[in-house]
């Protein structure tokens, strides 16, 4: 149903950020995930499952062990492989050089339905792909989740998903790109927001509703102020949105840092008190 909505949508992105990244159109595959497919034990489950857990598999715990215990589990669920939640994903896979896997984007559609659900069937698909391919750019950037401690491996991901949701609200909204109205990226912003969790200490943690909504209001607004709409160098963009997630944590409904307000307010009061003050003053000499 949405196949070409989102080949329309890839081509542009590949299109747009490709003078900066070097991204062309046969070097990122761009795939589908159904429920019907985890049904294909040979053909499909267990080829996907050794491309994204290969690295986990022993001779105690095999892919086809893996492979087992997956359809047994949807043999139990409400509607079986239709059930949505089983492809209510999106995800990016960069290339793997030790299985010769190449890079792709693999969009569910459980995803698909739920942003049916929320009427958001428009924008929705678009700004789910323009967020997965922005997690390419960010492979070409060199971000990766490193292998410490907990606490630092979820801020890692918050900020990656962010940085994501900010560079596919840029794309979306640039002329030169999405060029999306106003009130389309209006609906880009309100799909961000419903993709958000608020699981702070999970290392699935993405980002709150009002950080994701917010990361791509000011994405869109890179776009949109940009006097003579040229595209920012990648590095650039990176650097800029660096210094934004630095108080990511202080951001209200509005996008704004509450501390900062709340700061500024005693300096406000002071100022009126000095203007009453002097207001009086002359009031006496005169």
């Amino acid at each position: 149903e949405y196949t070409q909505e989102i080949r329309s949508v890839h081509y542009q992105a590949q299109e747009f950020w490709a003078e900066d990244s070097g991204i062309f159109q046969d070097e990122i595959y761009l795939l589908s995930a159904h429920g019907s497919d985890l049904a294909d034990r040979h053909g499909k489950l267990v080829p996907t499952l050794k491309l994204l857990f290969h690295s986990t598999y022993d001779s105690d715990y095999t892919v086809y062990d893996h492979a087992t215990d997956i359809q047994e589990l949807i043999g139990r669920l409400p509607g079986g492989y239709n059930f949505p939640l089983l492809t209510f994903n999106a995800f990016a896979t960069d290339e793997m050089d030790d299985t010769n896997e190449d890079s792709s984007i693999i969009i569910g559609d459980g995803y698909f339905q739920f942003q049916q659900a929320l009427g958001m069937d428009s924008e929705g698909p678009e700004y789910a792909h323009a967020h997965e391919f922005s997690h390419h750019l960010q492979f070409l950037l060199g971000s990766s989740v490193p292998d410490t401690n907990k606490s630092e491996i979820v801020q890692v991901v918050k900020k990656s998903e962010l940085l994501a949701d900010a560079f596919s609200a840029y794309f979306l909204a640039h002329d030169q790109g999405g060029n999306m109205a106003s009130d389309e990226i209006s609906n880009v912003h309100s799909v961000a927001f419903s993709v958000g969790d608020c699981v702070k200490s999970s290392v699935g943690h993405h980002g709150t509703p009002i950080q994701r909504r917010c990361a791509t209001v000011w994405g869109a607004a890179l776009a949109e102020n940009d006097e003579e709409m040229d595209k920012m160098d990648l590095f650039e963009f990176e650097n800029r949105f660096d210094k934004w997630y630095e108080r990511v944590d202080d951001l209200n409904e509005s996008c704004e840092h509450v501390h900062s307000s709340a700061a500024s307010r005693p300096y406000r009061i002071l100022f009126l008190q000095v203007i009453s003050f002097l207001v009086g003053g002359l009031s006496v000499l005169l």
